[in-house]
């Protein structure tokens, strides 16, 4: 089954979220799950909600258009879905790459240091 575009726009949104988490910073992160927060479980109001808010962070907005066609064709193949991606798969899907973007931003924990002796 092919993908709407507002799918597509959320998936894409999420593929840049996970290649490129320094692209957002704490306070887009921040802002991004307060916008999810308050949106209801519709992919296409979720698309529409994500579209705005990248057109308010060039930086943004410019990686999304520079996505290489071939990453977002594979994209599509791998996003090959039986039934329509939800709201809430959309919302937890955003969430989850906002977090995990700002994990792999931040300096390695303490817990993670070795011994050097």
């Amino acid at each position: 089954m092919a993908l709407s575009d507002y799918e597509e726009n959320i998936i894409t949104f999420v593929y840049l979220a996970q290649t490129k988490p320094e692209l957002f910073t704490a306070e887009d992160r921040a802002d991004l799950k307060e916008l999810l927060a308050t949106l209801p479980d519709n992919v296409e109001e979720i698309s529409n909600a994500i579209a705005l808010w990248c057109e308010e962070r060039p930086q943004v907005l410019d990686a999304i258009l520079d996505i290489p066609i071939d990453d977002l064709d594979s994209l599509r193949a791998a996003g090959g879905r039986a039934t329509p991606l939800t709201g809430k798969e959309s919302k937890e899907m955003l969430e989850n790459s906002v977090t995990q973007s700002s994990q792999s931003k931040q300096p390695p924990s303490s817990s993670s240091k070795t011994k050097n002796e």
